[in-house]
């Protein structure tokens, strides 16, 4: 396994793309300069918004050190054109909507002890709760779900033996990629317990209306990625999930369908 050793002070490209969510951007930008830790460039890819999204831009002229607005393939074309102008050690998409959690987060992030590595991904805050992630990986976790990438700093490397997201997985490319980074062993992966932003969830991703798209594509771009493994996997994947099954009606089985409902109508 390839290990590239992560420096004190990383110099880091944040990238960060936006189209028509002028009051989602200001409040990234507003938690971006906020930062305690300042060693970055700020990139921003606007896909030619048609709201106030450049006037938002043009007063934080002091803080993006590059920004483009012009029409765009979709949420990948945008962070592949973001890659292509980074200059730092280290990337990290930061999109329009998400924002860090305090002011010391990327502070906190890199100043932790366990800071290196080539892919190392955090927690992320949302409205009413959080996400933790596993400190180990496995390639049946890829199946299941995918890791955060507006959490996840990424060495440049990832990306020079890499190549950028592949632009033909409309809702998913960001999981491809990392099922590529794991699947080729090159890179080592490291968990840090820090909630590193808090995350937008009115994403297309979790949009309903998406979720069909959403299960074709990761099916399809399993099948592809795991090749002749990708049997093996899913049926480890379904012994995985008899084994944790909570029966419906035992104890344990009502009290999760009442911590649901709760949490459901707390949402509410």
């Amino acid at each position: 396994m390839m290990s590239m050793t992560a420096s004190a002070h990383p110099f880091l490209s944040i990238i960060t793309i936006n189209y028509n969510q002028a009051n989602a951007l200001q409040e990234t930008l507003d938690s971006i300069a906020g930062q305690t830790y300042t060693d970055f460039e700020l990139l921003v890819i606007d896909g030619g918004s048609t709201d106030h999204s450049k006037a938002v831009i043009s007063n934080y002229t002091s803080l993006i050190d590059y920004w483009v607005s012009e029409p765009d393939r979709g949420i990948y074309h945008a962070m592949n054109k973001g890659l292509k102008q980074a200059k730092g050690t280290y990337y990290f998409f930061l999109n329009g909507g998400d924002t860090l959690t305090s002011n010391d987060s990327l502070g906190q992030f890199i100043r932790h002890s366990n800071f290196s590595g080539d892919i190392i991904y955090g927690d992320y805050q949302y409205e009413k709760g959080h996400k933790r992630y596993p400190d180990q990986l496995t390639p049946t976790y890829f199946m299941k779900t995918s890791l955060p990438h507006q959490a996840t700093l990424f060495h440049k490397k990832v990306f020079d033996l890499l190549g950028g997201y592949d632009e033909s997985y409309a809702i998913g490319a960001d999981r491809a990629f990392y099922i590529k980074a794991y699947l080729s062993g090159a890179f080592q992966f490291q968990h840090l317990p820090v909630f590193l932003t808090k995350f937008d969830l009115s994403g297309r991703s979790n949009d309903p209306s998406f979720q069909q798209q959403k299960k074709e594509e990761d099916l399809h771009m399993m099948r592809a990625l795991y090749g002749n493994d990708f049997e093996t996997y899913w049926k480890q994947l379904q012994q995985e999930r008899k084994a944790n099954a909570v029966p419906k009606y035992s104890v344990k089985g009502i009290m999760k369908r009442v911590k649901k409902r709760i949490r459901a109508l707390w949402r509410l």
